[in-house]
């Protein structure tokens, strides 16, 4: 491999081989840099198990957010080899800096410990258990910095595929059959519930810690034995051996503690042992420093001479420690607003001191404009109107807040919207333009105001069937001039960013409705275009919603549900910011001010959407008890839809990391992941008739296109590319034609296309997004809103004529000869069913709570699952000291 380059890798050098793959150093020829390419050799690239725990590994670690986690910079396939391109670090593995020098001072040991837990505790607080916490798997660099390395055993789910067993060797991964599962780990290193297959939760990442933190300070391992069986055997039934009478008394109960074969009598928690492991560390050098003193009094002789370069000495340690802890200071996120509702669009003003930002409150319905005191008080309320007010942008000078204000975000097609301008604490507000353009659903940024604060850089159309432009708008006049020139297929250009010097300006060319590019125009006199566009991400990244730094030198973005930091002038590639930024959104900066460094805000969203379970005796029948829940996770599950059989559903659901679609039982049991598309959405299942294929939206390349997938597993297939979003697949009742919606015409209409791909045809002539062909033959939709009328096609052709109205969240699923569907009622949500013959609904149940996207049902109708929010976040964070 040598030589060969794979994708833009240059293979420089063999590093290592284990059992997830090879690792080879590497050059990246476009950014110039050495990066650690892992590659999952070729004879096992035709394994299903091993390749999705290969780009498991990718994605649990690229999720995470740590110093000392190992960065993940590209995950790929070309010429026929799955990669994964790390950080390259320069340095040794734990196991290899034993095996060299033997057991570690007990100040180091702890120091190691200490980096390791911190970064644990970062991946069990986003849900992901490592589950191979071994030596081999934490690097030291040679200034001491600590990466945990290797999370293609981090446990995302419940439930484990089993495995043959293989037992070659100590150091080898051990797997054992079991009736709960697979046993996954190195055998040295288990925790007893691991070793005996038993569900393992971040306890058992606290007792591998623990074994080898044992033997880092005694140089040998707590349960050697002479095979794996025997070792597996100890773990599970024998206590550690001993440790020696020269480790401290307090760092001995700490490792037995870690090692105790109770999960509940270990730590708790990987943040409680890393405090414990911080707190030692510390006692343990306050214990060098006495020791030290006691050795000075015993030099009389030449007392004053080491007490004067003591104190010397110790001042330049003590300064150049403060300086470095200054610099090195990790960043702290603390919430600025928890406010129920959605809070977006975060604006900071001139003195750093106040945040405007958009909040939708429940009980008022839309969204208005507020303004929050940094530290202080609840938010003052500036508008009022029933329309939607967002997206507020704070003006330079101190004097204006500039907002738009039109109906709510909502993907269908080009909108109004007024730019006004109000004053910051309330008071008369001014209309200053009209404009018009595309909603990017569920948040969009269209503003930017002028360093000198004497106009507006705003999105709006150029004419119908145009691209969305950015204009300048004169604060004075309100006159519009054009200022970026974007030609089909490009969507739209927003998101606009003027650096503080008013000479860039940074924004996103859509290419897609789901993802763009950032670009960076050269700013003259005027705001005026000076010069060429030079783009600064590609659309796979999904960057949106760029803030310059103070300097004028750097971007923040959001991308992948984190925040990032990209330099401007080029030739360094993007670095997320450790420690904040997880789940960011819409970040802003502010004006550094005297003593006081930058504030950094952001959005973080984050939902919580289970699947919830309703049974009725019959189909229609009200419902004798209330949901239960019957599908969840900690992230978010949505768009259920049962198999004809009615033995398993198919979701889409993020709780690998990116919104992928799974299989599981209705129970949630047996969950697998289908597909790994790595795009911005993959979601809208439908089951074929005969259940072998499921048909479903993606949008891997930025443009929502239709693909299929055996229901078995396999490779998905995409049946149409076509530069416009076609979402929301069904198939007919005969399996002969798939459904789906598209924007192709202008508007969302209902398509049908051959189901083995080929022409499409579109069917409705009025707007629709999610159809059910029903035992007649005629076609049910709905239409692109959160509160939908249902239309009625007929199956001989005809106008449409409207069925029902206050559908909510596309919630219509035909059984038979009637529907169920979900509307609201006095405030709370209830499922209907609706006869299709005589029109007349019924109620099955009510109180079902906040519901998402979408529900199934059985064949026979006696059993319901839906979508419901039991959890979502959208609260404003606060950086302090952002440099």
């Amino acid at each position: 491999m040598v030589g060969a380059v794979i994708s833009h890798y240059r293979i420089l050098e063999k590093l290592g081989a284990g059992g997830m793959g090879e690792v080879y150093l590497a050059e990246d020829t476009t950014l110039g840099r050495r990066v650690a390419l892992k590659i999952l050799p070729e004879e096992h690239t035709q394994d299903p198990e091993r390749l999705a725990r290969f780009k498991q590994e990718a994605k649990a670690a690229s999720a995470l957010n740590h110093p000392n986690i190992l960065t993940i910079h590209e995950v790929g396939a070309a010429d026929g080899h799955h990669f994964i391109a790390t950080e390259f670090v320069e340095g040794q593995t734990l196991g290899a800096l034993l095996r060299s020098r033997g057991p570690m001072p007990i100040g180091e040991a702890l120091d190691v410990a200490a980096q390791v837990a911190s970064a644990l505790a970062a991946a069990h607080g986003a849900g992901i258990v490592h589950r191979d916490v071994k030596p081999e798997n934490i690097m030291r660099r040679s200034d001491g910095y600590v990466k945990v390395l290797d999370f293609g055993l981090a446990k995302l789910t419940e439930s484990v595929a089993p495995e043959a067993a293989e037992t070659a060797g100590l150091t080898m991964s051990f797997r054992a059959r079991t009736e709960t599962g697979a046993v996954l780990g190195t055998a040295q290193y288990m925790s007893p519930e691991q070793a005996s297959g038993r569900k393992v939760d971040a306890r058992s990442d606290i007792f591998s810690l623990g074994s080898v933190l044992y033997e880092m300070v005694t140089g040998e391992r707590p349960f050697r034995r002479g095979t794996v069986m025997e070792t597996v055997a100890a773990i599970i039934d024998r206590e550690p051996e001993p440790l020696p009478s020269r480790i401290p008394p307090e760092l001995s109960k700490l490792i037995l503690r870690c090692l105790r074969k109770e999960p509940e009598r270990r730590f708790q928690t990987m943040a409680d042992l890393k405090v414990a492991l911080e707190d030692l560390r510390e006692e343990s050098s306050g214990a060098a420093r006495s020791a030290g003193a006691r050795a000075r009094r015993n030099w009389r002789g030449v007392a004053a001479l080491l007490a004067v370069l003591a104190v010397v000495l110790l001042a330049v340690v003590v300064w150049r420690a403060r300086s470095r802890r200054s610099v090195e200071q990790p960043l702290r996120a603390v919430a600025l607003t928890t406010l129920p509702g959605v809070e977006r669009s975060p604006s900071f003003s001139p003195d750093a001191n106040h945040v405007a930002f958009a909040w939708t409150a429940p009980k008022e319905g839309n969204s208005d404009i507020y303004v929050q005191m940094i530290g202080q008080g609840s938010p003052l309320r500036l508008t009022r109107d029933a329309l939607d007010d967002y997206n507020p942008v704070w003006s330079p000078d101190g004097r204006w807040i500039a907002f738009l204000r039109g109906q709510p975000p909502s993907p269908s097609g080009l909108r109004s919207r007024e730019l006004r301008l109000m004053p910051p604490l309330g008071g008369p507000e001014r209309k200053l333009a009209d404009v018009r353009g595309q909603d990017f659903f569920p948040a969009g940024a269209y503003l930017a105001w002028s360093p000198d604060s004497q106009s507006l850089v705003v999105t709006d159309s150029p004419g119908e069937g145009q691209p969305d432009a950015l204009f300048v708008v004169s604060l004075e006049t309100g006159e519009k001039t054009r200022l970026t020139n974007p030609q089909p297929p490009v969507f739209a250009d927003t998101s606009p960013a003027i650096a503080p010097d008013g000479r860039s300006l940074v924004f996103l060319r859509r290419t897609s409705w789901g993802s763009g590019e950032l670009q960076l125009l050269p700013l003259g006199k005027g705001l005026s275009a000076s010069g060429e566009l030079r783009r600064l991400t590609t659309a796979d990244r999904r960057a949106d919603f760029p803030a310059w730094m103070p300097g004028g030198r750097e971007i923040v973005y959001s991308a992948r549900f984190n925040l990032w930091r990209l330099d401007v002038a080029g030739g360094k590639a993007p670095e997320r910011i450790p420690y904040v930024g997880e789940d960011g959104l819409m970040p802003a900066i502010s004006r550094p001010q005297p003593g006081r460094a930058a504030r950094l805000a952001y959005v973080r969203s984050l939902d919580d959407w289970n699947f919830w379970r309703i049974e009725t005796t019959a189909a229609g029948a009200p419902s004798s008890s209330p949901p239960v829940l019957a599908i969840s996770s900690t992230k978010a599950e949505y768009h259920p839809e049962l198999s004809p059989d009615g033995r398993r559903v198919a979701f889409a659901s993020t709780r690998s990391g990116d919104a992928e679609i799974w299989v599981s039982d209705p129970d949630g049991s047996s969950a697998v992941q289908l597909t790994s598309m790595g795009a911005m959405e993959t979601h809208c299942p439908h089951w074929s008739p005969d259940g072998r294929s499921i048909v479903f939206s993606s949008n891997p390349e930025g443009e929502f296109d239709v693909y299929v997938v055996p229901a078995a597993g396999g490779k998905p297939r995409r049946l149409m590319a076509h530069p416009s979003i076609d979402i929301a697949t069904s198939y007919s009742r005969d399996g002969q034609w798939i459904y789906f919606n598209s924007m192709r015409s202008g508007d969302y209409r209902i398509w049908k296309m051959p189901a083995d791909g080929g022409d499409a045809i579109q069917v409705t002539p009025n707007q629709g997004t999610q159809a059910f062909e029903a035992p007649d033959g005629s076609l049910y939709y709905l239409t692109a809103s959160i509160v939908s009328p249902v239309w009625r096609l007929p199956a001989g052709g005809g106008e449409p004529v409207k069925v029902l109205d206050g559908v909510v969240w596309f919630n219509f699923w035909i059984v038979g000869n009637g529907a169920y569907y979900i509307d609201r009622h006095d405030g709370q949500t209830r499922l209907q069913y609706l006869d299709l013959a005589t029109g007349r609904s019924t109620t099955v149940a009510s109180n079902l709570g906040e519901v998402g996207a979408w529900l199934t049902a059985t064949p026979d109708g006696k059993t319901i699952l839906y979508t419901r929010v039991d959890s979502s976040t959208d609260d404003l964070m606060l950086v302090e000291n952002f440099r």
